[in-house]
């Protein structure tokens, strides 16, 4: 675990849009031990973890991705500190959120996987893929290359859980890719109806 000691990193966020990322993390987390992934890009806070991406707009600097333990994010969404907005800030390395504080790193924390947790057979989803992508002469191996960058980069935004989800938005994708909008995009959209429901 790496300590964002030489890290200086502060944002202000709304009490209300940062209690709505959070409960929606905390649905994902459960009991399960792990991390969760903050980085503000865009003008948002997005905060990850095993697979489930929200985002609250925010405003500061925060240079680099933060590591904090999925108990920060259970223990958050049930009580939110006073204030609004609220101060989240890198002190050597702890994490707080104005006075409540935890823990935090740059890296992290390598924990034994879960077995309540859905397991992705990353092998047999690549030779499925590269089977389907063949008329193209795309090769597994270029999928494995695009895995491994996806693993470099973190947490990844869909889930094995998210099957339905992940269908409708490949069929309305196919449609919607001549005109420029990416599966990113929905997705985006996807997270801006879920917190607006919450308003």
């Amino acid at each position: 675990m790496t300590q964002p000691s030489s890290t200086s990193a502060s944002l202000e966020v709304s009490r209300a849009d940062l209690a709505q990322a959070l409960k929606i993390v905390a649905r994902v987390v459960g009991k399960a031990q792990g991390d969760a992934r903050l980085r503000f890009e865009g003008g948002h806070l997005s905060i990850e973890a095993f697979g489930t991406v929200a985002s609250a707009p925010a405003r500061g600097v925060w240079p680099v991705p933060i590591f904090v333990r999925s108990s920060w994010v259970r223990r958050l969404a049930r009580r939110m500190p006073s204030g609004d907005p609220l101060r989240l800030e890198i002190k050597e390395d702890r994490i707080y959120l104005e006075r409540y504080s935890e823990v935090c790193a740059l890296t992290p924390t390598e924990v034994p996987p879960n077995p309540d947790l859905p397991q992705i057979d990353q092998e047999w989803l690549i030779e499925e893929a590269a089977r389907i992508l063949k008329p193209l002469l795309i090769k597994k191996s270029d999928l494995e290359e695009l895995a491994s960058e996806a693993r470099a980069k973190g947490t990844a935004s869909w889930s094995t859980d998210e099957k339905r989800m992940t269908a409708l938005v490949a069929k309305a994708w196919v449609l919607l890719a001549p005109l420029g909008i990416e599966t990113t995009d929905i997705r985006r959209l996807m997270e801006k109806t879920v917190r607006d429901a919450w308003k």
